[in-house]
C-alpha cells in the first residue's frame, strides 16, 4: 500500500495539538510571578518583591523569577524606580542588573551597526557595575554572578577573567542551570573545542545546546559520538524541560528518529515558547515546520 505522506502530516492523526493550538508567548504559569508582574507593568513594585524574598537560597527558581521580572523591568522601569525611591535592598540589586542586560540585548537586536555595538557594550557595562554592586549586597547570591556570566558573553572578556567570575559562581551553586547556559553563549564565542568540554562536563541536556550554537558552522556536529550519546542518555532521564525537550528534537530529527520526534512534541504540547524556538526568526513557523516534516517523514516509514 502506498501511503499519501501529506494526508498523515495532520499533527492530529499523529496525537498532536493543533497548529491553532501552538503558541510563542504563554502567561506566566507561576500565580504568584504572574501578578507581580502584571502589577509591575502598572507601576507597582511590593509584589515583585514578595515574589522574589522567598527565592532566597532556592537558586534555579530565583534564576526564574529574576527574569521573568527582569523583562518586564528592560521593558518599563517606573516601578522599579519607585522601588528605588522607597525601600531599596539587595532584591532589588539583583534585578536591576539582570534588567540591564536584557535592555542591552534590546538595543543590540540583529543590527551590525557601530552604534548599535556600542550601545550595546555601553549598557552592558552598565549591567556590570551594577551586578557588582548587587553582588556587594548579597554576598550569598549567586545570581548576580550569573548576570556577569552574561555580561561576559556579550563583551567577550578574555578567559581568565571569566575564570574568575565562573569561580564565584560555582562557589556558591555548582549546579546552577541558567548559569551554565550562559556560560555556553560566552564559550561559544572563544573555542568549540573548550564549548564542548564544558558541556560534555555539565551533562547532556547543556552537550544539546551546545550542538545547537555550533551547528552553523560545522552541520555534522549532531552527528559526532559526544552529542550521539548525550542524546541517548538524556532519552533515558525522566523529567526534560519543554527547552530540553527541544533541542533533543533537533538531534533526534538530525538522525531521522521521526517516531520519536513526534513523542518529544507529544509532550511540549503547543509550547513553541522555548528554546531553541525562540532562536529563530520565526519561533512557532519553525516549531510548525519541524513538528510537520517529522509527521509526513515518520508516515513514509510506516
Amino acid at each position: 500500500m502506498v501511503l499519501d505522506p501529506t494526508r498523515h502530516a495532520d499533527p492530529e492523526r499523529w496525537g498532536l495539538v493543533p497548529d491553532a493550538d501552538v503558541r510563542d508567548f504563554f502567561p506566566e504559569a507561576d500565580p504568584v510571578l504572574a501578578g507581580a508582574v502584571t502589577a509591575a507593568s502598572r507601576g507597582r513594585w511590593e509584589q515583585a518583591a514578595a515574589a522574589l524574598k522567598p527565592t532566597r537560597g532556592h537558586w534555579d527558581d530565583r534564576a526564574r523569577v529574576v527574569q521573568a521580572l527582569a523583562r518586564e523591568g528592560a521593558r518599563t522601569d517606573e516601578w522599579l524606580v519607585r522601588w528605588r525611591d522607597e525601600q531599596p535592598d539587595r532584591d532589588l540589586a539583583v534585578l536591576d542588573a539582570a534588567a540591564w542586560v536584557l535592555v542591552a540585548r534590546e538595543i543590540r537586536g540583529e543590527s551590525d551597526e557601530q552604534d548599535h555595538v556600542q550601545g550595546y557594550h555601553r549598557v552592558l557595562r552598565r549591567a556590570e557595575r551594577a551586578a557588582r554592586h548587587a553582588a556587594e549586597l548579597a554576598p550569598q547570591d549567586p545570581t548576580p554572578w550569573w548576570t556577569l556570566v552574561q555580561v561576559a558573553g556579550g563583551l567577550s572578556i578574555d578567559q581568565a577573567r571569566f575564570a574568575e567570575i565562573w569561580h564565584e559562581l560555582v562557589v556558591r551553586a555548582p549546579r546552577h542551570r541558567a548559569a551554565h547556559e550562559a556560560a555556553l553563549e560566552y564559550w561559544a564565542g572563544q573555542s568549540p573545542d573548550v564549548l564542548l568540554d564544558f558541556a560534555a562536563n555539565a551533562g547532556p541536556a547543556l552537550v544539546l545546546r551546545a550542538a545547537f550554537l555550533l551547528e552553523d558552522d560545522d552541520p555534522l556536529i549532531w552527528r559526532t559520538h559526544l552529542v550521539a550519546d548525550a542524546m541517548e542518555r538524556l532519552l533515558t532521564e525522566d523529567e526534560l524541560s519543554d527547552d530540553d525537550r527541544g533541542h533533543l528534537v533537533l538531534a533526534l530529527y538530525d538522525h531521522n528518529r521521526f517516531a520519536e520526534v513526534i513523542e518529544q512534541f507529544r509532550a511540549l504540547g503547543g509550547r513553541a515558547d522555548g528554546a531553541p524556538w525562540s532562536r529563530f526568526e520565526d519561533p512557532k513557523g519553525t516549531f510548525l515546520e519541524y513538528r510537520a516534516t517529522s509527521c509526513r517523514k515518520a508516515a513514509l516509514r510506516s
